[in-house]
């Protein structure tokens, strides 16, 4: 320790006693893993026992004497009789602006954040003091709240004091310690390396490249392999829904989960618990129901597990000590069943065969043939001329013999798709970022479709009353895919597959596969000449695009498919933060946005996002960013650029980008 630094930084710091306690712990008891809010002293007034600050062990006894910084995990343990303590909680920081050396000091010394722990020589010029500052602090008036920080500079002289003379080692708190330990006990919240940096009162760059040093990965790197292996462990040991294993490790994101849990595990959520029930990959347990009946639980009790706020949605909840499955909106469940069993009823009247599963009529199990009725006499004659067509999707292959002519779509970006080829679904999901039910762009073409909820809450009654000959989805439907195979044949199309591939699925569906190539042809030529013309103009200038949300920026990076148009297109160039491989996305707050010295920017908002896009552009932050100034930011509508997917929307797109460009 130089105790010269520590004398000088506590000479010019503001301190605020923030609370003084005193507590007792009895015999065989102890405190468990306790996260400081700020800088605390301990000082033992009985008994003995064993403390930990941050896994490093101290013996008590009367009088000793522990000092840890905020963030820092405290453990009592080991107590064989009546263990009395004080607990002075305080908070201590440099008044800005103030001398640079002083701010180089208090990184070097961190006086308020030191770990250690020794027996005082001269107890008895400390207890005083404390026991005075204790009583003082229990007292209601303001006087006596200023007495008590009086008595704390005292005993801070007194400690500097018996610290020098007393050589006691120091030492600069764990800091990958405290972050593993935060991360193992809130992995469930939204955690971002700039909130674990704020806890830990360090900077986001210190903490990551003490971590990297330690563990040879940064701390969102271990975060992602933690909430992969508590997911694991739902998956094998309950029969929670794929959206409630999401949400109980940290992601509000069903779709976005499953993907991150392929990318690590290797396989889909949905493979890992269908191979753990017929492989038994449970460490050679019986497992002959394949799951246990249990649904997520909190550390000391049962918990109930709500999927969704929304009116038609699956939970589980702990009863009786098991586990129930229900829907919420029981008499649109009844609704459903009864309208199925009609389905099937007036299916087997007329002879059609109703549904896509396995059944009777030849069908495999990786392989469904499909004779679909069409509805019109033009679409009869379209039907006729249509050959049969083998469409590969997620699940499996579906078999075409005719063409469908009620299609309905779970995801927007399918409308899109099918406009494209001069055709529209019968029904469709909706987004509802924006108040308009379906943009400008596509509206006056989607006369009398269906409106049928939205991707994460699909309105099964309605599309049981449609009777579609075909449903289209992706793996947002994952939860529900059995349901609608048993509405109409259903197809999952993966939601981020480049969208050419997917018009190309349409052509085949929709017999329009001539129209597709020439759709595909017409884009290719217009990114390329659009291309050499940035190229020309923007040399080596940067381009980015941002979505304001939930109070922080989310950038969109190089792996996300619509900035795709930006960087592969139209060969753009990213600035630094925007280059990532795997993750689609990353989120900073509104502080860190300078960092991305970006010369243009799209901004993208939309109905619900519109007052905190508003908000971020009075600060004097983001009137300070460069393309700011510079005046090259350009507002462009979230539904457009993100929900739908297809051809109309993408060259509409490069329309948008060409005109704020060039």
């Amino acid at each position: 320790m130089n105790l010269q630094e520590h004398i000088q930084l506590w000479n010019q710091a503001t301190l605020k006693v923030l609370d003084i306690r005193h507590r007792i712990i009895p015999p065989g008891q102890g405190l468990l893993a306790y996260q400081l809010p700020s800088s605390v002293f301990l000082y033992g007034l009985r008994g003995k026992a064993r403390i930990r600050l941050d896994g490093v062990e101290y013996s008590a006894v009367q009088g000793y004497l522990c000092h840890a910084g905020k963030g820092a995990y405290l453990e009592i343990s080991e107590i064989t009789e009546s263990f009395e303590y004080y607990l002075i909680f305080y908070r201590a920081v440099l008044t800005k602006p103030c001398r640079q050396e002083l701010l180089v000091m208090l990184e070097r010394s961190k006086p308020f954040q030191v770990q250690y722990g020794f027996t005082p020589q001269h107890p008895a010029l400390l207890y005083p003091k404390l026991d005075q500052m204790q009583r003082e602090w229990s007292k209601p008036g303001a006087i006596d709240k200023l007495r008590t920080k009086t008595m704390f500079y005292q005993f801070l002289c007194e400690l500097l004091e018996q610290l020098a003379a007393q050589q006691v080692a120091t030492g600069l708190p764990d800091l990958s310690v405290q972050a593993i330990r935060y991360m193992e006990e809130h992995y469930a919240e939204p955690i971002t390396l700039e909130a674990i940096a704020d806890r830990l009162l360090c900077s986001p760059r210190q903490l990551q490249r003490q971590f990297k040093s330690k563990l040879r990965s940064g701390p969102i790197d271990y975060l992602l392999q933690l909430r992969m292996d508590k997911a694991r462990e739902l998956l094998l040991h309950t029969a929670a829904p794929i959206k409630a294993v999401s949400e109980a490790v940290g992601y509000t994101d069903s779709y976005h989960f499953s993907r991150m849990f392929k990318r690590i595990v290797g396989i889909p959520p949905t493979t890992y618990r269908l191979q753990a029930a017929g492989a038994d990959i449970v460490h050679g347990r019986q497992n002959p129901a394949g799951l246990s009946s249990y649904a997520i639980a909190a550390k000391g009790g049962a918990r109930y597990i709500g999927v969704s706020d929304d009116e038609n949605d699956y939970h589980l909840q702990r009863y009786n000590g098991g586990t129930t499955s229900m829907f919420r909106n029981s008499r649109a469940g009844w609704a459903v069943s009864l309208l199925l069993s009609l389905t099937l009823i007036l299916a087997a009247c007329s002879g059609t065969p109703a549904g896509s599963g396995p059944s009777g009529n030849g069908s495999s199990e990786n392989r469904n043939t499909v004779v679909v009725q069409t509805a019109s006499p033009a679409n009869t004659a379209e039907a006729a001329k249509s050959s049969p067509q083998t469409i590969k999707h997620m699940k499996s292959e579906l078999l075409l013999k005719q063409t469908p002519a009620k299609i309905v779509v779970l995801d927007t970006q399918f409308i899109d798709q099918m406009v494209t080829l001069g055709g529209q679904p019968t029904g469709s999901v909706i987004v509802t970022s924006d108040t308009a039910e379906f943009p400008d762009f596509l509206a006056d073409q989607l006369q009398g479709v269906t409106v049928l909820g939205t991707k994460e809450e699909p309105n099964l009654e309605a599309i049981v009353g449609l009777s579609p000959d075909l449903i289209i989805c992706t793996e947002f439907s994952e939860e529900i895919y059995e349901e609608l195979q048993k509405i109409a044949p259903t197809l999952m199309f993966e939601r981020n597959e480049d969208w050419r591939i997917t018009l190309q699925s349409f052509g085949q569906i929709m017999g329009k596969q001539q129209e597709a190539k020439q759709v595909l042809d017409e884009y290719t030529d217009k990114v390329n000449t659009l291309s050499l013309a940035l190229k020309e103009k923007l040399g080596n200038s940067t381009v980015a695009m941002i979505r304001p949300r939930d109070g922080q920026v989310r950038l969109h990076t190089t792996a996300h498919r619509t900035a795709a148009i930006l960087y592969q297109d139209l060969g753009l160039n990213p600035p630094p933060m925007a280059v990532d491989d795997t993750e689609t996305s990353q989120t900073l707050s509104l502080e860190i946005l300078p960092e991305l010295n970006v010369d243009h920017l799209f901004v993208l908002t939309d109905d619900k996002t519109m007052k905190l896009t508003g908000e971020f552009q009075e600060t004097s932050i983001w009137q300070n960013l460069e393309a700011v100034k510079s005046e090259q930011v350009h507002t462009v509508n979230t539904t457009l650029w993100i929900a739908y997917y297809g051809p109309v929307a993408m060259s509409l797109i490069v329309d948008q980008i060409s005109e704020a460009l060039l």
